[in-house]
This record gives structure tokens, sequence and C-alpha cells, in this order.
């Protein structure tokens, strides 16, 4: 048996309903049956008792079947009912069903089967019903959800017939507007009245395109009667069977909020922009205006050193070097402050040797260290690799400053630095660098305030070892820069340890063998070098003109003296120089102006003159721009005199010049070549030999001019093509020196950003080997020959 159903029976005849309550017992329910007569107060019975199904008879004394039925459907019941007749007519049947009649059956056809499929299909429908009521119910929360998401958010939607032209639109529509459904009719003309004429095109373009099947996307102001307002309105066209579009549907946000967010953000943004340009500016200018003069009070400073001196005098022109030194320090700081403050301050991802960087730093701090009796040692652990990819002049500057601080703060013992893995992965490497000292240390409280800026530990610590409190916060932020950690720990009395953990990738481990030609040249070398070149100053101040021709004296050099960009000019329409130091800020025309004028207006090979830019600004992008019109490089003053020899050197490498390469210091011929295997060639044979010098010569004149349009040109890939064509022509001799350069630069080119200064420097490298290794060819075969 099913489980048990609610049933009634209307009908007046005894007989009937013994005959169906007889074919119900086989119907296969389980059911409940209520008999019922009165037709008058049917309706509130049924009300009062819901049944699964109503069984009603067609004919009832006083009413028929059909009127009673449209009177119950008109009441709101919706149980299935199920007409018994003793009529078969067809017409009468549609008639029911019409009026909301379930089923029908004929009274002599009245079985337990029947009954029973008529029982399933009303259950059916029954449940069919109720789901439907169901989604309805759901559909009119989900409406009215929808209504208020787009009442909050301002955003509505609307469709377009294209057949019949008509538009419909939400309430939220109407809402943006600004009008009411029930006095606005949604046309297109309307709608286009509200446009701003400033966006009519636009609109026209969208409506065009979307009409073609176009999707769109567009922001546009529309004038309701509460003003001008920002809308956005987006969708896609439907398509028909013909596969035109029949409609259009989108929706329309109101985005006047935005917009004028927007607004007011970009104008904060750019007052913030002007502001740091201001600052930038500021600081350019008082960097500019203090270093200029602070270059000359170094540089005579430092050749009055070179002078006989009394203790007295050398007692002062040590406090006045010590204080400019100070000072260039505190302004380096500021400056490094506002670069990070302003996002200036960019990582730079290189090559370099962590045992070299780091000997490098103890060594240039150790003697401050054995002036108050510190040891100062550095222990880097074996697992560590020696060569890594970073920036190696931030990673200076934060050990410089940490180092340097651990020496000015502790009085006896000792500072030590230590360098080991703190964890690594596939490609990188988290390095951890510990500074410990015996210092003074840091109170408790105070340790979380040190890397703020313009704090120190205390009033005393700022009375008694002076600076500016910016040191520590310029280190957190360059490793914060890194994506690094910084940390102290410190028994007040007993020292500190500051821990710094910084993740680098794991270099190719070459080691150098060969002098590059910005190594550090030794003094007497560097004036060597020097003497003879001829140099074109472009100075306007007067002092620092007197401290350049001071510094270059005992070189030997020969120095011209131009006050502006156009006696510049006119000195190179008149004489030859080998390279030209430039300050940029001059008066009538300034060292970017002169530059160019050089670099394209004036003919070959003057254009082509080295050119370094002697600046006070010390901002990145000043730096940028110098590079940008064409200098080669740049020297900050104020500039130590073998930092300037040293740039001077490095840029006389240009053709014609390269015999200024000396491969060491102590011995022009110290690089060895192999010429056994050419005389094991050469035999007897004189003219074998005049043809192999011809063929040297030649070669090595040809492949000069190569290397020298690839570096022009910045071609890497025929720079890359041509080293192993040189090592075949050259490796007969087994010139190591030869063959390690190329190989070096091998691996620089063979890097995802190469670094077009290390690259130009290895080319003058090989081009200096390969002419003297002609040269060596030359002249030893004319002696045996």
């Amino acid at each position: 048996m099913k489980t048990g159903v609610n049933l009634l029976v209307v009908d007046d005849d005894e007989v009937d309903r013994l005959q169906l309550k007889r074919a119900l017992k086989t119907c296969g329910f389980d059911y409940k049956l209520t008999e019922y007569e009165d037709t008058t107060s049917l309706i509130d019975f049924i009300f009062e008792h819901p049944f699964d199904c109503i069984f009603l008879d067609y004919l009832l004394p006083g009413d028929n079947g059909l009127a009673l039925l449209k009177r119950i459907r008109e009441k709101g019941v919706k149980t299935p009912i199920v007409i018994i007749t003793s009529q078969g007519n067809e017409s009468i049947a549609v008639e029911l069903m019409k009026a909301g009649a379930s089923d029908y059956i004929i009274k002599n056809q009245i079985t337990g089967p029947t009954l029973g499929q008529v029982l399933r299909n009303m259950l059916r429908m029954s449940q069919m019903e109720l789901e439907r009521e169901e989604a309805e119910r759901a559909l009119k929360i989900s409406e009215s959800r929808l209504a208020e998401a787009q009442r909050i958010a301002k955003i509505g939607n609307w469709e377009f017939e294209t057949t019949n032209k008509t538009i419909h639109w939400s309430s939220e529509v109407y809402n943006i507007f600004g009008v009411k459904s029930d006095n606005f009719i949604p046309t297109l003309e309307n709608f286009q009245n509200y446009i701003h004429p400033e966006d009519q095109g636009l609109i026209m373009l969208t409506s065009s395109n979307a009409q073609r099947g176009l999707p769109f996307n567009v922001d546009f102001r529309i004038i309701t009667p509460d003003g001008i307002k920002y809308a956005n309105t987006q969708g896609y066209s439907v398509l028909g069977y013909d596969q035109l579009p029949s409609k259009i549907v989108g929706t329309l946000q109101d985005i006047t909020e935005r917009k004028l967010g927007e607004k007011e953000i970009t104008k904060a943004r750019e007052l913030a922009e002007h502001s740091m340009k201001v600052k930038e500016v500021f600081l350019a200018n008082m960097s500019h205006e203090i270093r200029t003069p602070m270059n000359a009070i170094l540089g005579f400073t430092r050749l009055l050193f070179e002078t006989e001196l009394s203790k007295e005098q050398k007692s002062c022109i040590d406090a006045i070097h010590f204080s400019g030194e100070n000072l260039l320090v505190i302004i380096n700081d500021i400056l490094d402050l506002s670069k990070i403050g302003s996002g200036k301050m960019k990582l730079e991802k290189c090559e370099f040797r962590l045992d070299e960087l780091l000997e490098g730093i103890v060594s240039m701090l150790k003697p401050k260290g054995q002036e108050k009796g510190l040891q100062v040692t550095a222990k880097i652990d074996p697992e560590v690799p020696r060569s890594i990819i970073g920036d190696p002049v931030r990673l200076n500057q934060v050990l410089t400053n940490l180092i340097n601080n651990a020496i000015k703060f502790t009085e006896k013992g000792g500072v030590s630095v230590e360098v080991k893995i703190g964890g690594k992965d596939r490609d990188n490497f988290l390095l951890e660098f510990i500074v410990s000292d015996t210092g003074i240390g840091i109170p408790k409280e105070k340790q979380s305030d040190i890397f703020d800026d313009f704090v120190q530990a205390t009033g005393d610590t700022t009375r008694k070892y002076g600076g500016t409190g910016l040191g520590l916060s310029i280190v957190k932020k360059i490793v914060e820069l890194h994506q690094g950690k910084i940390s102290v720990a410190s028994v007040l009395g007993a020292g500190s340890v500051f821990t710094v953990q910084l993740s680098f990738e794991k270099g190719s481990s070459i080691t150098s063998t060969v002098p590059t030609p910005d190594r550090t040249l030794g003094m007497n070398e560097s004036l060597e070098l020097l003497r003879g070149v001829r140099i074109l100053l472009a100075e306007d101040n007067g002092v620092n003109q007197l401290l350049v021709r001071k510094v270059l004296t005992k070189t030997e050099s020969i120095l011209d003296i131009a006050s502006n960009g156009l006696e510049v000019i006119e000195r190179l329409n008149v004489a030859k120089y080998d390279i030209i130091l430039m300050d940029v800020q001059m008066p009538e025309m300034d060292g970017h102006e002169a530059t160019l004028h050089i670099r394209n207006k004036m003919p070959s090979p003057v254009s082509e003159i080295p050119i370094i830019a002697m600046t006070a600004h010390a901002f990145g992008s000043d730096v940028n721009k110098c590079m940008e019109v064409g200098m080669d490089d740049y020297i900050s003053k104020p500039f130590k005199p073998e930092d300037l020899y040293s740039k001077i050197i490095k840029h006389l490498e240009k053709p014609g010049r390269v015999k200024i390469i000396k491969l060491n210091a102590q011995d022009d011929h110290s690089f060895k070549i192999d010429l056994s295997p050419i005389h094991e060639l050469n035999g007897e044979n004189t003219g074998f030999t005049d043809e192999l010098i011809l063929l040297y010569d030649k070669q090595t004149s040809i492949l000069i001019e190569k290397l020298l349009e690839y570096v022009k040109s910045r071609d890497f890939e025929a720079i890359k093509s041509i080293c192993p064509q040189i090592k075949s022509s050259y490796g007969i001799l087994r010139t190591k020196e030869l063959n390690s350069v190329l190989e070096e630069t091998s691996v620089l080119l063979n890097v995802k950003e190469v670094d077009f200064l290390k690259i130009t420097q290895q080319i003058n490298i090989i081009i200096s080997l390969i002419s003297a290794i002609t040269e060596e060819i030359k002249k030893n075969f004319k002696k045996t020959g």
C-alpha cells in the first residue's frame, strides 16, 4: 500500500459514492475518505480541511459541477479536483479542463486500477504545484534582494528590443535618472535627452556597436533633475535565430561618488607629487650648494696634507677635514632618507665577491678601531658562497654603518663580523650578517626606538659620540627594501649584537685573474698614465677651477679651462682634447646642453670624446640625465684625487689610446705568450714569418674595429659570437690571460640583464691584450728573423 492520502468525495447519490468506495479499496493507496453532500458550504469546508484530492460529481441538486468548480477555483483553492460524470461528452470535458479540473472519470469506468492511476497523477500534480509555489516565493525573495542590492549599489538593469525598439528599465534605473515609472516612458529619444551633450557621440557610437553584436563598457554623464551624474553602462547583445541581435541587455550604475573620489585622489596625488618634487628640488639644490664649497674645502685640505705642516697646522687641517667629512655624511644620510621615502632608491642586481666586499669594509674601518685599541675581525662560514648576486653598494652601506657604529660605541674589547647561512632553497641563500661589539650597549626600553629617524639611545649618547641618529634608520629601510630583517640584542654595559638577514642568489664563483681597467691603480702608476693627457675642464666656479688645476698639476697632464658650455664648444673647434670634465650647472649653456651639442652637432672624432660629469647633485635622476644626454660617466663632488685619476684613465681607453692599459703595475710584459708553436711552424721559412706578422696585424685591426662597433651599438649577441673567434685565432699562443678574460666576458653576456659598463671594460681589456700580443709577435720575430 502507498502512504495515506486524504480524499473528499462530493456526490448526492449514495450508490455512486458506494461504487467509488468499493473501487478505492483496490486502488493501491492507503486513504482516508470524507463524504460531503451540501454544496452551499463546500468551499468553506475545503478551506477548513485540506485534502490531497477532491472527487466532484458533475450533476448535483440545485447546482452543476462546472459552475461549482469555477467558484472553487475563483476562491483560490488549488487542490486537484477530479470530475465524476456519467457522460463521455468531449466538449464537456474541454469546458471542465478550462474551468480548472485536474482530470475527469466516466462513472461506468471507475475501477480500482483507474483510480490508482488518477491518484498518482493528482499527487504528482500537487507536488509540482508545491514546487512551483516554492520557486515563485524564492524568486520573489531573490528579486527583492536584487532590488535592494541594486538600490544600495546604485545599479539597475535594462533591456532594449531591437525589433520593436522598446526599452525596459528596472526600478533602480528610474531612480538613477531621477524619474518615476508612472510618468516617464523609457524610449530611445527620452534616453538621449538625458545624456550630457559632450557624451552623446560616445553613446551613439556605443549603441551602433552594440547593434552590430559588440559588447560594451563605457562611462558617461547624464543630466538629471538632481544635477549631473556619472554613470557606467555595460552589456552585450543577444542573438536571434538569424544570428542578428534580437535584444541588447545591460546594467546601468551610478558612479558619481567614485568619479568624484577619483578626482579628489588625482588632485591629492598631484599635490603630493608636487610637494615631493619641491622637496626633491630643495634637497638637490641644498646638496649642490653645500657640496660645491665642500668640494673645495676637502680638496684643498687633502692638498695641504701633502705639504710641509707644523704640528699645530696639521691639527687644524685634521679638524677641518674631519668636520667636512662628517658634514658630507650627514648630507648623504638626509639624501638617502629622502630617496627611500619617495621610492627613488632602486636596488641593483649584479654578481660580486662577498669575501672581497667584506675584506674591503674591514680594511677601511680597521685603522679606526686600532686607534682605540680595538680588535676588528671578520669571519665567513665555509658554507657561504663567495660569489653572490645582489646589490653590493647597499650591502656595503649597511655593513659599513653597523661596523662603524660598533667601533664608535666601543671603548675596549673588539668588534666582530660573522656571515653565515640562515636558510636556502634551490636558487636563493638567506645570509645572516652578525655584527657584535663589547661596547656601551643599549637600554632594553630603547632597543625598538633606535631604528627611528633622528633617534639615539640616550641624550648622553648624542652629546658624547655625536651623530644624527639617521644611520640605523637608513640601514633598516634599506634592509626592508631588500625584503630582509634586522634585529638587535643588547645588554647595557656589555655590548650589542645586530643581525641582518638578506636573501641573495648564488653567483657563478668566477674569480677575476686579469686586472680590469677600473681597478685601483697605484698613485705613481696613475700619474704616469696621465702624463701628457689633454684635459678640458668645464667649470664656472673659480675655487673649483683652482682645485682641479692643483689636483692635476702633479700628473703633468695639460689642462684647459672653460667657464661654460659655449666656451667648451669654442675650444673644441680650435684644439684637440683627450677628455672633458664637465660641470653640470653652468651659466649661458649648462653641461647637459653642451654634451648634447657635442654628441649631435660636432663632427667625429670630437663627437666621441669621453665626457665625465662633475656634479654636486646626488640624486639618481641627476646621474641618469647625465647618461641620457651622452656623458660617459660621472664623479660626485666632493671627490678624492685618486678617484678622479681613476675615472680619467678608465675613459682614456678609447681607439688610439689602448696602449694606456697596463696589464700589471710591475711589468708591461707580465702576461705570457708561448711562441714555440709558431717557431715550429716557421722553421727556416722567413717568408712565412712575414706573412704571419701581416696576418696577425691585419686581423687585430679588424677585430678591434668590430669590437668597438659592437660595443657602441650594444650588440651583445655579436660580441658573444666573436669571443670564440678571438680564442680560436690566438689560442695557438696559449695566453692564459686572454683566455680567462674571454671566458669571463662570455659569462657576463649569458645573464638576463647584461651590465654594459662591465662589458665595455672587458672589451677594453681584450683590445689591450690582442694589441699587446700582436706587438709581441712582431717584436719577437723581427729580432729572430
